[in-house]
This record gives structure tokens, C-alpha cells and sequence, in this order.
């Protein structure tokens, strides 16, 4: 939680102020005879910037937190340890997608009331409630990045093996979520939706909401039948 926390909560607090000093620092480094015309910046764009880099840095946190969170403990033997008390495999499944579940949604939440702070103070206030969407997407979006690097992690013991495959098939989901007849109904549009809400202010429901959350729920339990059928 610490690192996770503090690393969300530094990007949120920096991309908007990287967005306001970004042309300055562009004129000073560039070429006094042909100098670079940027945008001006926007809170927009500082938006934008944040939303991105939640998704690349989320997406590699979900993968080093996750991929470790059962393969680690069958590696080392303390699953069997707890797993010959009377808890079922079940529960621990979802103790574990609980517990990386907290981690995140608070680290996401300190990272936007950071960003939403300096958005505000540097440029001007979005409307609340596209952002504030636009963050239960991205929290959609790392839950599932988090839910199929659990499923990976319970395939393996190895972490490195796990992690490879979350991240093979995280990345095959987000080419093929670019393809236009297929891509909207595929969680990796989910924060393209969210930013849609931020720059015109209209909130749209879509079927990758669904998708996504169902996509959580057989992660989870392919991820429970595996661990049944997995001697430790």
C-alpha cells in the first residue's frame, strides 16, 4: 500500500504540473532560430496526460502486485499451511483479489484528489462528476488488469511466469480493444469512455462496463478452479 500509494499519488500530483511547464521547458531546450509552437495547455490535456499515465503505471503495478499474490505463497508453502486450516480455496482467492483491490482503489483515489488539486490550482476546475467517472473507469480497468494476473498467478509458481502471461494477454486485449467493431465492448476503451465524459461533459454508459465487470467475476472464479485442482 505505501509504495503503490506513493507512487500513484506522485504521478497524480506531477502531470499537471509537467503539462504547465512543458512548453517552457521546450522553449528553453529548443532552437532560439526555429523555435517549437506547442498548445497552449489545457486542463484538458492535463487530464488527459493523467488518465495515461494511471494506465501504464496502474498496468505494470497490477502486474508486479498481483503476480506474486498466490504463486509466491505456493512457492514458499504458506498456502498449504493456511489452506490445511479450514478456509476454502474460494476464500482465499478472494481475500487476496480484496486485499490488491484496497491497495488500489485507495492509491487511485489519492492520486486523483491530488491531480484534480493541481488541475484546478494551475489551470482551471473540470466538471466534477465527468471526473469522478472518469476515475471509476480507471479503477474498472486496474481491477481487471488485477484480476487476470491473480488468475495468471495462480497457473504458476513462478512469478516471473505469471507476470510474462498477465502481461502477454493484457497487451493482446489492448490491440485487439483497438480494432473499431470490437474494441467498444472491451475494457481497455473503458478510460477512452471516461475522457469522452471530461471533454464534453456527457456521461455514456457502455458495454465494456459490463464486460469488464464480468470479465473480473470469471477471473476470479477460473482462478478459484484452477486452485482446487492445484497440489500444493
Amino acid at each position: 500500500l505505501l509504495v503503490v500509494g506513493s507512487l500513484f499519488t506522485l504521478f497524480g500530483l506531477a502531470t499537471p504540473l509537467l503539462v504547465k511547464m512543458l512548453p517552457k521547458l521546450v522553449l528553453q531546450l529548443g532552437d532560439s532560430t526555429t523555435p517549437l509552437q506547442l498548445p497552449e495547455p489545457t486542463a484538458v490535456m492535463a487530464v488527459t496526460e493523467y488518465s495515461r499515465n494511471m494506465v501504464q503505471v496502474g498496468l505494470l503495478a497490477a502486474i508486479l502486485v498481483g503476480m506474486g499474490a498466490i504463486a509466491r505463497e505456493v512457492e514458499q508453502g504458506t498456502a498449504a499451511m493456511t489452506l490445511g486450516k479450514p478456509v476454502s480455496r474460494g476464500a482465499f482467492v478472494v481475500a487476496k483479489m480484496l486485499g490488491v483491490t484496497a491497495t488500489f482503489v485507495l492509491s487511485l483515489a489519492a492520486a486523483a484528489v491530488g491531480s484534480y488539486f493541481y488541475t484546478v490550482v494551475l489551470f482551471e476546475a473540470v466538471d466534477p462528476a465527468s471526473y469522478l467517472y472518469l476515475n471509476l473507469l480507471l479503477g474498472e480497468f486496474l481491477l481487471v488488469c488485477l484480476a487476470v494476473t491473480l488468475l495468471c498467478s495462480t497457473m504458476f509458481r513462478s512469478q516471473l511466469a505469471a507476470g510474462g502471461l498477465a502481461l502477454a494477454l493484457l497487451i493482446g486485449q489492448s490491440i485487439v480493444s483497438a480494432l473499431p467493431w470490437v474494441g467498444r465492448y472491451l475494457p481497455g476503451s473503458l478510460v477512452s469512455l471516461g475522457m469522452a465524459a471530461v471533454k464534453d461533459g456527457s456521461i455514456q454508459v457502455s458495454p465494456a462496463v459490463a464486460v469488464g465487470a464480468v470479465e473480473i467475476g470469471v477471473c476470479l472464479l477460473a482462478a478459484w478452479w484452477m486452485l482446487r485442482r492445484k497440489v500444493l
